[in-house]
């Protein structure tokens, strides 16, 4: 119950204050800088998520996820109480710190305090916490900025946090300290899982912060025409890739077979998918012709799809091994992109791309908590905390680069007119070929016996 308030308070947190933020930026006199009010989230996560999983991995998850939820509260109540634009981003960067180091530390008290069997069970859970925000957050969260005022979105988030804090107390604190639960579960799975895990901590903070570093560069060459825009780009890419290759297991960018290949997938997989949303209500007005509240429904046909792709995967009866689910949800979200782009070239109903993001909401729920439940069952007590963050910092990069490169694909093809359908059709042939790279990566999984949802008494562990 604890940790799934966490997730309920993140998500409320992630929704509402993105439908309330166009007035809140405005109020505070920020248009100018209106991209750093998402900015400074996503650089402060990076930095708090290596934090929190090192510290996590050295004396227990209690610190970071009490910690970060206090400070991510903190954030909202400066957020909430700002009047210029430069205490606003403050407050955005303090719920970003706070927030990158108590969901890493969620993902360690899941492999501690729970045995591998009820895990994917726990997950499914997590993605439940999602559905409720996802249905009433951006109505609730609109009609309060419109009709009260925006601050109030900000209050209402923190007593939700402070909830959550309380509830989640005897479980971290139960699990606090090296190894726990899971780790003596699935103590056979991590002694080989650890062996591809990055042994040297030194200078992590340091490579955290060049990677902050890297995806401002990105994310600011992605919204610029030119030259200029697309060489920042691409030394931010640079200093990205560098700074992955430190973060990250080894072996995780040139997708080596086993843990590696599982952390490259999701990042893929997550790029290819939220690439591709970024641009759906776009799509769908611009090229469809829909109202905003009609393509928005799309989005929320991903948020149920997800949440019973996430049901599915946890079921007690499930016997399909984890290397495999995972194989499955990636097809279903290349499906999905592929209907959504057939929506652009074809005089389908515009009901085909709600259908078609369902699908891929589908395999996203599947995917995200199998290489969860995955990743954990072969990551040792001493590696819980890194190989939960690497998760984390695969998903951010991989959203992150490919929503630039859709950026730069919408920003260049736009510049003629009427060249719209082109322009969608190249973002979604794009994430689509992104999707295939993850597929492959999820086939490469098996390098030895991996989780899966149930082993029956009499189903033997698959060998290496």
């Amino acid at each position: 119950m604890g940790i799934t308030g966490v997730v309920t308070a993140a998500a409320f947190e992630t929704i509402a204050v993105s439908t309330a933020m166009p007035e809140a930026v405005k109020a505070v006199n920020g248009l100018g800088a209106y991209a750093w009010a998402f900015n400074g989230v996503v650089i402060a996560t990076l930095v708090a998520t290596v934090a929190g999983g090192d510290y996590s991995d050295r004396k227990g998850p209690k610190l970071p996820l009490i910690a970060g939820l206090m400070v991510f509260a903190v954030g909202l109540l400066v957020c909430a109480t700002a009047q210029v634009m430069p205490i606003f981003v403050i407050g955005r960067v303090l719920q970003g710190l706070g927030g990158g180091a108590a969901i890493v530390a969620v993902y360690v008290v899941v492999a501690r305090g729970y045995e591998a069997k009820i895990r994917p069970q726990v997950f499914s859970a997590l993605a439940a916490a999602w559905v409720v925000p996802s249905l009433v957050g951006p109505f609730i969260a609109g009609a309060i900025a419109e009709f009260w005022t925006w601050r109030v979105v900000f209050f209402a988030v923190v007593p939700i946090v402070v909830i959550a804090m309380f509830l989640v107390w005897p479980l971290v604190s139960a699990v606090e300290g090296p190894g726990g639960i899971g780790y003596a579960q699935d103590k056979d799975f991590a002694d080989a899982g650890a062996q591809t895990a990055q042994s040297s901590r030194s200078g992590r903070t340091r490579w955290a912060a060049s990677l902050a570093a890297g995806a401002v560069l990105v994310q600011d060459g992605g919204r610029r025409l030119g030259l200029i825009g697309a060489g920042e780009a691409l030394i931010g890419l640079v200093i990205v890739g560098f700074a992955l290759q430190r973060l990250l297991p080894k072996g995780s960018l040139r997708l080596a077979r086993g843990l590696p290949s599982a952390i490259g997938a999701r990042g893929l997989l997550a790029g290819a998918f939220f690439g591709a949303q970024a641009f759906v209500p776009l799509m769908l007005v611009d090229q469809r012709g829909l109202g905003l509240t009609l393509a928005g429904l799309s989005l929320t046909t991903s948020s149920l799809g997800w949440f019973v792709g996430s049901w599915w995967q946890g079921r007690p009866d499930l016997t399909i091994h984890r290397d495999r689910l995972i194989i499955v949800g990636a097809l279903c979200v290349f499906v999905g992109i592929v209907l959504m782009t057939l929506t652009v070239t074809l005089p389908a109903p515009a009901i085909i791309a709600g259908l078609a993001w369902a699908i891929g909401g589908f395999g996203m729920g599947i995917t995200i908590p199998a290489v969860n439940v995955w990743v954990l069952g072969m990551s040792s007590g001493e590696e819980q905390g890194a190989n939960s963050a690497a998760l984390q910092l695969g998903d951010g990069a991989g959203v992150l680069t490919c929503t630039a490169l859709a950026g730069v694909i919408y920003g260049i093809g736009t510049a003629p007119a009427g060249q719209q359908q082109v322009t969608f059709l190249g973002i979604f042939v794009t994430m689509t070929a992104v999707c295939v790279v993850a597929i492959v990566a999820a086939s490469r999984l098996s390098v030895v016996a991996p989780l899966v949802t149930q082993v029956s008494a009499t189903e033997p562990a698959r060998d290496a």
